[in-house]
């Protein structure tokens, strides 16, 4: 079963002011990566049989999809981690927003108020 784990992030605008927010972090246990992968696996693997009676396509469709099924599935089962969100009030607009990450971005990122679209700067918590 997945893991959600909620830590602190701080929230900086170009003028220096910052807010305190929440990062939204979900780790996965081996058997959700396992179960992730094979899923991945199996669509590569349903997308190459599906492109048969694609014709003339299907000489480089099939082989693609069947040969990208283990290196995707391989690459899905190592992801330990995903990155949800960041949500906090905007030190610029002062307005409650949700800020979507990526899986694989790390911090600290630079990113857009969704609000006010001013440009803010994710970081970890100060000490």
């Amino acid at each position: 079963m997945s893991k959600i784990e909620n830590t602190l992030a701080s929230i900086v605008n170009n003028d220096g002011k910052h807010t305190s927010g929440q990062l939204q972090t979900t780790w996965f246990e081996h058997g959700d990566r396992v179960k992730r992968g094979l899923l991945k696996l199996g669509l590569f693997w349903l997308l190459s049989a599906a492109s048969l009676p694609i014709i003339f396509a299907h000489w480089v469709l099939v082989p693609g999809f069947f040969i990208a099924g283990p290196w995707m599935g391989y690459r899905t089962y190592k992801i330990t981690h995903r990155r949800d969100h960041v949500s906090g009030p905007c030190p610029s607009c002062q307005e409650e927003v949700i800020i979507k990450l990526e899986a694989s971005d790390k911090l600290p990122k630079w990113t857009y108020c969704p609000s006010c679209k001013a440009p803010l700067h994710i970081t970890p918590p100060e000490h």
